[in-house]
């Protein structure tokens, strides 16, 4: 067959040699694309110490020797400063004596607060009353003899049926005033007016205890303390004080200037409980948090089957024994096929701490007259009232018992430590027998060797 004249050659080409000439290409790529980046980044560096001067400037070498004996000047000034600062004592901050409160911040002990006063605001939880009242804190008040004031805080977490039954109870002892103290006049936000957050203040139930303050203090001049057991509010309640008067600078002083003769403490006092109660353990939830069992169990025993029922959509059950595993199975928490008390527990704390499940504990005193809420300070809280249910509790009491349990090392006996010994035994002698056979290996090959020679 003949050959055409004009054939081109073909441009075929193996893959080896087409995939090593894209490689080479792409590194090629790579390389003008980084000498790109380096010269258009890269700034020619000047020494920042000599400055530039021309070569056909005149006096070049007497003005850069003058430049040189200024930095050399400089930097023997800041070695000299560096010395001072080294050898000079530290600076000691002028103690004054404390009298009583001094700084705004912590709180104190409340014995500490009530002797430094004239009047006392007690802050009380409406969730637990008992637990925030003190009988011995109560026999020194009347000790002492100063004028003392309850503050129904938290009004919002409690419905209005049994906050009615506690004010009645505490306004047969003292004074006793509704409180709301919510986190947006406490907060520093910058959105907020000042002017805002003090007409929003006048709304929590600032407003009645002032005017009470101002009709009992009108001309004396009077300190006002603020007291309460722990996580009752007592800042919160004091701030919102502080706002609605238009005082935004508390916390530099140790007293704040309310009115031309009335006074407010900026330090809170802490009455101590001496017992366990449920506001403690949802104030220190991070050490009971690990033994949820053993504190819903101690939970249940204050509450009714009817109530566990209705809150946590429970069947019907044998209370409080089989509380937990029902409620495992309500929220579908299990080890295998066992039932997780421990995480149903934690269920119900983590609940009870973000206020998606209210509580409150039921009012066992019988007052000799009912006293009612007067419409004025009803009015004023109004707005912040809870008005669904609440988990009621018979008491505040928590009797929680956490056996820890440590793990036992393990005990041998007599036998299986002969035994061990015995295989120790048996062991070396196997090495022993290994040790022997090599030693005959090697004797042979040796002679083996000494006949070839």
């Amino acid at each position: 067959m003949v050959k055409a004249f004009n054939k081109k050659e073909s441009k075929r080409m193996t893959c080896h040699k087409k995939y090593k000439i894209r490689k080479k290409v792409r590194e090629h790529n790579k390389k003008l694309a980084k000498k790109l980046k380096t010269s258009t980044n890269k700034k020619k560096k000047t020494s920042s110490n000599v400055p530039n001067c021309p070569n056909l400037a005149p006096f070049k070498e007497d003005l850069l020797l003058d430049v040189l004996k200024q930095q050399e000047d400089l930097v023997a000034e800041k070695k000299l400063r560096k010395k001072q600062q080294q050898k000079a004592p530290p600076a000691v901050k002028s103690e004054k004596p404390v009298s009583g409160v001094r700084k705004a911040g912590k709180a104190v002990s409340g014995h500490v607060v009530l002797s430094s006063c004239d009047a006392l605001l007690w802050v009380v939880d409406s969730r637990s009353v008992p637990e925030s009242l003190s009988d011995e804190f109560g026999e020194a008040l009347k000790d002492a003899g100063k004028p003392y004031v309850f503050i129904l805080n938290k009004v919002d977490l409690v419905p209005l049926s049994a906050l009615c039954k506690w004010y009645s109870y505490l306004a047969s002892i003292a004074p006793t005033f509704l409180f709301k103290s919510t986190q947006i006049v406490l907060s520093e936000c910058d959105q907020l007016v000042p002017a805002a957050k003090q007409s929003i203040a006048k709304h929590s139930g600032s407003k009645s205890l002032l005017g009470y303050l101002k009709k009992t203090f009108p001309k004396d001049a009077t300190k006002v303390g603020v007291v309460g057991s722990e996580s009752s509010g007592k800042k919160c309640v004091m701030s919102s004080i502080l706002k609605s008067c238009g005082r935004t600078k508390a916390k530099q002083g140790s007293e704040t200037k309310l009115n031309e003769n009335i006074r407010l403490l900026t330090t809170p006092g802490l009455i101590e409980s001496s017992e366990e109660g449920i506001l403690s353990i949802l104030s220190n939830l991070s050490r009971y948090m690990n033994y949820g069992k053993e504190v819903v169990e101690a939970l249940a025993a204050n509450m009714t089957a009817e109530e566990t029922m209705y809150h946590f959509t429970l069947p019907e059950y044998n209370h409080p024994q089989d509380f937990l595993p029902s409620l495992a199975s309500r929220y579908n928490t299990f080890v295998g096929r066992s039932p997780d008390l421990a995480a149903a527990g934690r269920v119900v704390l983590k609940r009870l701490r973000d206020h998606n499940l209210k509580f409150f504990v039921q009012c066992n005193e019988h007052p000799e007259a009912n006293v009612s809420i007067p419409s004025a300070m009803l009015a004023e809280v109004q707005d912040f009232l809870w008005k669904g249910d609440a988990l009621p509790l018979l008491s505040h009491k928590v009797a929680v018992k956490i056996n820890v349990t440590e793990k036992k090392k393990k005990k041998y006996t007599d036998m299986e430590t002969e035994e061990d010994d015995n295989d120790g035994e048996e062991d070396d002698d196997d090495d022993d027998n290994e040790s022997d056979d090599e030693d005959e290996g090697n004797m042979e090959s040796s002679s083996d060797d000494d006949d070839m020679c």
